[in-house]
């Protein structure tokens, strides 16, 4: 048996046709093509469960004819398909281009083989978890954003503006969000209509606050308060954070450590947690709770990222609270501490501090 042909198994519980499975949902998020999928089927069918446990070899030897014929491919396709997964260290071939495939078993195990081996394949199931656990998110999160489009041409048509329409539908012509598959694509249209409304609102209330801009209230430009916010931009900027990416995850909140279970598996490859993993959950978890992109990337740009997910950590993790300091709407709380961050400085330190304390008392006492 040869040494670096063989694998160190699926993770336990987990079934050759699960592992295809999260393989099929992530096929976006690991680049693989409907074929590539067909042919990932076909060698899977082609192989045993045993192949699949640590140590032994997994490997199909079926021809090239033979594997066209049932992915329902041409040979030319299953040949650039076999040439594209080996360039993405996704198998190995291990027989060359004009021999004649072939291989043995005995009592159940490979002894030796002349084809297709997965053991690549079986070395990425941490990445393939982690990139099916991003597809589901996605998918989730692509049907509210869906509804959150149609929300928003409704709110733009509402305004009864000249111009307001035709700007949104310049963005999406015919106003049908089922009709983009791409995620990035929804959160651009989404977040280019959030504009459009946000920048048209403004023209027909200036000055005004409407049910619509509760979580976005308009930011004071005051000479005074600009000076203020300058001031305490320069002390904050002194001043380090004090937590590490770590201690924000045990205090955030569930539907936050989700998302942060999310990204450190596709960002930090589950080694040490890093900021840009708590940043980017942050940002999605913002998004959850109503938070507009753009009034987030305002107070990223005034408080850079940093605390700006602390500020919604804190803000999340206090809607939760049982005692006299809870509050009812997350975004609106979020909002009010990033400004005061702005004002005063110092204000995420101390917050920081009594949330860790409460956090601490209720899970002592539970």
């Amino acid at each position: 048996m040869t040494q670096h042909l063989t694998h160190g198994g699926l993770p336990d519980g987990m079934t050759r046709w699960q592992f295809f499975g999260m393989i099929k949902s992530a096929r976006r998020q690991l680049g693989l093509s409907k074929g590539a999928i067909a042919y990932l089927k076909v060698a899977i069918s082609r192989t045993m469960d045993e192949d699949f446990l640590p140590g032994n070899i997994c490997s199909f030897w079926t021809s090239v004819t033979k594997i066209a014929a049932q992915a329902e491919l041409d040979r030319r396709q299953i040949a650039r398909i076999e040439a594209d997964l080996i360039q993405r260290c996704l198998i190995v071939k291990t027989a060359s281009d004009h021999s004649r495939r072939g291989g043995s078993r005995r009592n159940g195990k490979i002894g030796n083989e002349f084809g297709i081996n997965l053991a690549p394949l079986i070395a990425r199931v941490a990445e393939i978890q982690a990139a099916a656990r991003k597809a589901a998110f996605e998918k989730e999160e692509a049907e509210r954003l869906r509804i959150r489009i149609k929300k928003l041409f409704g709110d733009i048509r509402r305004l009864c503006f000249e111009g307001a329409v035709e700007a949104a539908e310049e963005i999406l012509p015919n106003r049908r969000p089922s009709t983009i598959h791409s995620f990035e694509r929804l959160k651009q249209v989404a977040e280019a209509l959030e504009e459009v409304w946000e920048d048209f609102s403004a023209e027909v209330s200036r000055g005004e606050k409407s049910h619509q801009c509760d979580n976005s209230p308009a930011l004071n430009t005051s000479k005074e308060n600009i000076n203020k916010t300058c001031r305490a931009a320069k002390q904050r900027d002194t001043q380090p954070v004090r937590t590490t990416p770590a201690q924000v995850a045990l205090l955030a909140s569930k539907p936050f450590q989700e998302l942060i279970e999310l990204y450190w598996s596709a960002v930090d490859n589950r080694g040490v947690l890093s900021w840009r993993t708590i940043q980017m959950a942050a940002r999605d978890r913002a998004d959850q709770l109503g938070i507009r992109s753009g009034v987030w990337r305002r107070q990223c740009g005034v408080l850079g990222e940093e605390r700006t997910a602390l500020c919604l950590m804190i803000a999340d993790r206090n809607s939760e609270r049982l005692d006299g300091y809870r509050v009812r709407d997350a975004a609106a709380a979020f909002i009010g501490m990033a400004r005061s961050e702005a004002r005063q400085g110092a204000v995420i330190n101390s917050l920081l501090g009594e949330l860790s304390d409460n956090v601490g008392g209720q899970r002592n006492g539970a």
